[in-house]
């Protein structure tokens, strides 16, 4: 379950910062100023049939779930405070038969950018390395494999809306990728992927690209950097 999409009660809120401010407390010990015995016993059934309260030996504590729900929480309002999404993006590259250097690159078929152009990007799973979220992203995306993934780059991308309102926010880990192996995916239900060299890119008419895209051809990853940048959504 994704904690920051649960919908609580706000006396099961009241019932988490207890527990989250001193843990192991009795049911007399958690009740709620002119909240019933039985409302009480209620909230804290939901809680429990959630998973993040777990009663033993006549104490009440919260679960790992339960921890992570809390840390999420603001203490003093309570509420879920929205943080920064953690993704990868794969800077790949290779030779043709040219020698010639190509990019890996993508086109969008999804909302947010839908027809926007750039690079490949995936969220990072709970519990997973930073490198295995690259390795599984390729993976899944073109049905290619890298022999060398090299972190290059950390990007703190935030965009706006002319109104203020706060439409992105994510860490990007930006992994320098060569070395594939496999046969592409040219398309699947979300994006268009396609190898392109810079020159034959730049030709290109019929691109959107993201407004913070940029081709290069490198064909050594950077020495490890960090970047952020606000600016105003553009084809979000």
């Amino acid at each position: 379950m994704n904690n920051v999409n649960i919908k609580l009660h706000f006396y099961q809120k009241e019932i988490i910062n207890k527990l989250t401010l001193k843990p192991g407390l009795r049911f007399n010990e958690l009740i709620i100023e002119n909240l019933e015995s039985e409302h009480m016993n209620y909230h804290l059934k939901q809680l429990i049939n959630m998973g993040l309260v777990a009663k033993k030996n006549s104490k009440y504590d919260l679960t790992d779930s339960g921890k992570d729900y809390s840390n999420l929480m603001d203490s003093e309002t309570e509420l879920i405070e929205k943080q920064p999404k953690t993704s990868i993006v794969i800077n790949g590259v290779r030779n043709n038969k040219k020698g010639e250097i190509e990019h890996l690159l993508i086109k969008r078929l999804k909302q947010p950018y839908y027809g926007k152009v750039g690079r490949i990007t995936g969220k990072v799973r709970f519990g997973e390395t930073l490198k295995e979220a690259a390795e599984r992203e390729l993976y899944e995306e073109t049905g290619l494999k890298a022999k060398s993934l090299v972190l290059e780059n950390v990007y703190h991308k935030l965009r706006k809306r002319k109104s203020g309102e706060w439409v992105q926010d994510v860490i990007f880990y930006v992994f320098f990728c060569k070395g594939f192996s496999g046969k592409l995916i040219t398309k699947n239900p979300i994006q268009e992927n396609f190898w392109s060299t810079k020159k034959e890119f730049e030709k290109r008419k019929d691109v959107d690209v993201f407004d913070d895209f940029e081709i290069d051809d490198r064909y050594e990853p950077q020495k490890l950097w960090l970047l952020e940048s606000v600016d105003a959504a553009k084809g979000f």
